[in-house]
């Protein structure tokens, strides 16, 4: 969970992307995100802190990392430029960490949020600081730890994700809503942590198991109107593919082919655009809180599998036989890790990740 596994040059962004084609919105962007893999150890994303660094003080800057070597420049940047920061625990006790993240190192990943947010105070830093957790059956019974762990050590944010493939599978549903109900008696004792999510895992995990959500909430009001963010924003895959959002899957040009001014303004993104004025979010993920027309469930996975397919067919097949637990990502190969450099087999990629740093 939360690592690298391929250290080729294939799955790194191309230097053109964000040395040339992006150049022009650096001196007007608000925020720049950078994710991975694990962004600390693409040599790219190091290389793009030192120009934000150096010449785009405005910037701010948003990542989602395992935390294990999120020190060094990583720790400057965010201290200085930093807006959000999530840090992806998963779990407080360390065996339970170590059943869960592999090629972690839990003393590592502790100390440096530990360091964020002591240099927080001392640097003035706006940065808001997230811990994350995907609920798994090893790790159900933490969730109120999870959340005292975030309040007594500074933690703005706790989030909680919901495994839909997976789910709980082991510990019986009585257990799951004890452990439920007693992490929403923590939330409460804890107001100045903010939550994201947890009611969303009570209620899929109560409709799973035919059973009553341990607090009934009201949903929240959805979107009545055309979303902006196609508007004002891009993601970019690191093959070059951009998108409107980082919630669609449709793809509105390829910042390697072409420079950034036609991939904003082509066909496609015009299309997308026009149909988002037209409130059709056909290409947009229903869980999207800003989808205010959401399509049957099924149609949208039908797309989205439609479109990746399309893009990277041998990517899907691979990432899809790893979700379905066919493969593993953990293989030990022999990956490159710089220009004439391999890493032999049997050398764990927390290695390789050592050896870029």
């Amino acid at each position: 969970m939360c690592y690298q596994t391929d250290f080729s040059p294939a799955t790194r962004a191309a230097e053109v992307i964000w040395k040339e084609r992006l150049l022009p919105v650096y001196p007007t962007a608000e925020v720049i995100s950078i994710s991975g893999g694990e962004p600390t150890i693409l040599p790219g994303a190091r290389q793009l802190l030192e120009i934000v660094l150096a010449e785009y003080p405005h910037l701010k800057l948003n990542a989602v990392s395992n935390g294990v070597l999120f020190n060094g420049i990583w720790e400057e940047a965010f201290l200085k430029q930093g807006n959000e920061l999530n840090i992806s625990l998963n779990a407080i006790d360390p065996k339970v960490y170590a059943q869960i993240v592999q090629f972690g190192r839990q003393q590592d990943v502790i100390a440096n949020i530990k360091r964020l947010i002591a240099g927080r105070s001392d640097a003035k830093s706006k940065l808001k600081l997230r811990i994350s957790m995907v609920v798994l059956d090893e790790n159900v019974h933490e969730l109120g730890d999870f959340v005292q762990w975030a309040a007594d050590n500074g933690v703005d944010e706790v989030m909680f994700h919901t495994d839909y493939l997976r789910g709980i599978r082991k510990v019986e549903p009585h257990v799951v809503q004890r452990h439920v109900a007693h992490a929403y008696e923590v939330v409460d004792g804890n107001p100045q942590v903010a939550i994201q999510l947890l009611e969303a895992f009570d209620r899929v995990f109560a409709i799973e198991h035919g059973l009553k959500p341990i607090r009934e909430r009201a949903a929240a009001p959805r979107a009545t109107k055309p979303c902006n963010i196609p508007f004002d924003y891009i993601a970019i895959n690191p093959d070059g593919t951009a998108f409107p959002c980082c919630k669609s899957w449709y793809p509105i040009g390829n910042l390697v082919e072409s420079k950034l001014e036609d991939v904003w303004s082509s066909t496609a993104a015009y299309k997308f655009r026009r149909r988002m004025l037209d409130m059709n979010f056909g290409n947009c993920m229903v869980a999207c809180d800003n989808n205010a027309n959401p399509i049957h469930p099924r149609l949208a996975n039908a797309r989205k599998a439609y479109w990746i397919l399309r893009r990277d067919p041998r990517g899907a097949v691979q990432k899809g036989m790893r979700r379905l637990g066919f493969t593993s990502a953990q293989v030990e190969l022999p990956v490159e890790t710089r220009p004439g450099q391999v890493t032999p087999i049997g050398t764990t990629s927390e290695e390789a990740a050592n050896r870029l740093n």
